[in-house]
């Protein structure tokens, strides 16, 4: 058996037997983008993988991998520590690329090509190809469109992921005295290729010991190192500095987010000079606090200018009190380059519980969608922010529902990227992409969230080399890529008043006057939807039209 899959939702192995073959389809793609196609293929013979393969123009390459299952507690982690043990069911959460398995993992496997389409392809003729699955064929059609040889630019919808580092050092075990050494920068860049190529613009970094109260599951200390001697504070920035170059590197270049002038609990910690760690937590705004905090920001902002850096530096806080934000506001006002310039601010808040006067200090700021309140109120909001040339991006994280779980189907990525596009935010924000658990091949269960909350990546096994992609994180791409055809057309003086822009744009408008599919908690914490079933048609079928309106869009 060889049939199209649909790449919005897992299945399991009963499921994938029952698929069908399908109406021939056709699939629209821009050039210098890709498509991906989702297929099944079994019962495999005597517990072998056939040769699968698509046949392509030249200069055209794809990547064929394999769904693969870990496992997944139903509901939400609650204590600190305690990684719960169950109730767990399959998730079809990571794709192992074809090449790299050597046996198969069940009698069906459902398959996810990613093709791409050089920029230079021509777009006169659809292509006609084939999958072929040993003797089997299925055929397939890719219409070619686009404004030509011009990549997209990712600021016509921008992504930002935050990035863990030491997570990656403890999974391949880096020694502690090797870490952002030349194994380490060659392992993390393998994820931070993958953000890259998605468009991710964002290099997240730490300044402080674990800002974030060791969250995660690897804790996360600071890349800026703090010793303390007789004469004050002294700041390493050793491995600040090649953190940053690593993703420079790669052309994550636009901003440089630093965490965090509040930490979670406020603690700064530091070495004193006898090596030995000191915790200080003191008050926000105290004489203390301001101190401590007027010592490292003079210091680094001279590191700044140095590397020439400054310009697109943050300094970030993540959901903080209001009252702490407005004297992070007002301290920083103080710190300023020889020519006057502040540093950036930048935020994840609720931003109904918030004056403008105080959002208007935050160059970039990132609202989760459980916040968003009024979506006509919320979209002018944005607008306003923009016309002041202020960034406003979304982001959803655990209590989410549509969401990005390893339980949440894929449609509801592609749902919400577009919901959100339609309200007009600059972009979308998500930790995290690989703040990985202990084995995410055995379980992506933890402490505090759904399963799979904090990445979106997976790593690889060993003899591979690179990580493994999830179904969400395909989505992600594929969605971000057609929001950004969208922009682009709907931007353009030649194509923004053709009709089926136009129609596209039109029913976009629409989308506002619908809700988000409503949510409630399963009796183990996790959200989940009211009507999980009514929710995915309704999802399915609004991601379709889209997608159908687009494609006649780029074709005019």
């Amino acid at each position: 058996m060889l049939a199209f899959t649909d790449f919005g939702r897992h299945y399991t192995q009963t499921e994938l037997a029952r698929a069908k073959e399908q109406k021939h389809p056709t699939v629209h793609v821009w050039r210098g983008e890709q498509a991906f196609i989702s297929f099944a293929v079994g019962p495999l013979t005597n517990g072998k993988i056939p040769d699968i393969s698509i046949d392509l123009p030249t200069n055209w390459t794809v990547e064929i991998g394999v769904v693969r299952e870990t496992s997944a507690y139903i509901g939400r982690g609650m204590t600190w520590g305690e990684i719960p043990a169950g109730p767990n069911k399959p998730a079809s959460d990571y794709v192992q690329p074809l090449v790299d398995l050597q046996t198969p993992p069940a009698p069906y496997l459902n398959c996810l090509a990613a093709i791409t389409v050089p920029a230079e392809a021509y777009s006169e003729l659809p292509v006609e190809t084939v999958i072929q699955v040993g003797e089997e064929t299925l055929p397939l059609t890719l219409q070619v469109g686009g404004p030509g040889a011009m990549p997209l630019d990712p600021q016509l919808f921008s992504l930002e992921l935050w990035e863990y580092p030491y997570a990656v050092a403890r999974f391949y075990h880096i020694p502690a005295d090797q870490l952002f050494g030349p194994e380490h920068e060659r392992l993390t860049k393998e994820n931070l290729q993958k953000y890259s190529a998605m468009g991710g613009h964002s290099i997240t970094t730490t300044i402080v010991e674990d800002p974030w109260h060791h969250q995660t599951y690897d804790a996360y200390p600071s890349l800026v190192q703090w010793t303390r001697a007789a004469d004050g504070f002294h700041f390493d920035y050793t491995n600040f500095d090649r953190y940053v170059q690593w993703n420079l590197d790669l052309g994550i270049d636009r901003k440089i987010k630093c965490f965090s002038i509040l930490p979670w609990e406020n603690e700064i910690k530091y070495r004193d000079a006898q090596g030995a760690w000191v915790t200080e937590k003191p008050a926000v705004g105290s004489d203390r606090w301001r101190a401590i905090w007027t010592a490292f920001l003079t210091d680094f902002i001279g590191h700044l200018n140095e590397k020439k850096w400054f310009d697109r530096t943050y300094m970030a806080l993540d959901e903080r009190p209001i009252d702490e934000m407005k004297t992070v506001i007002d301290f920083l006002s103080h710190f300023k380059t020889a020519s006057g310039q502040p540093l950036k601010l930048s935020g994840a808040v609720n931003y109904q519980t918030v004056a403008t006067d105080v959002l208007d200090h935050y160059q970039d700021i990132s609202i989760n969608q459980a916040d968003i309140g009024d979506p006509h109120a919320f979209k002018q909001f944005v607008a306003d922010r923009q016309a002041r040339g202020l960034e406003t991006t979304f982001y959803n994280c655990v209590g989410n529902y549509p969401s990005m779980f390893a339980l949440s189907e894929p449609i509801e990525t592609a749902y919400l990227l577009w919901y959100f596009a339609s309200l007009g935010v600059d972009g979308f924000l998500r930790w995290a992409l690989d703040g990985w658990v202990e084995d995410p091949f055995k379980s992506v269960n933890h402490w505090y969230w759904e399963s799979g909350d904090p990445f979106l990546l997976y790593p690889h096994r060993e003899g591979d080399t690179a990580p493994y992609l999830s179904p969400r994180i395909m989505m992600m791409a594929h969605t971000l890529g057609q929001i950004r055809q969208w922009r682009l057309l709907a931007a353009s003086t030649a194509t923004q008043d053709t009709p089926g822009v136009k129609a596209l744009t039109a029913y976009l408008d629409t989308l506002i006057d619908t809700p988000l599919p409503a949510k409630t908690v399963n009796a183990y914490g996790a959200a989940v939807g009211v009507d999980e079933n009514a929710d995915q048609q309704y999802m399915h079928k609004t991601v379709a039209k889209i997608e159908a309106l687009l494609a006649r869009a780029g074709m005019e």
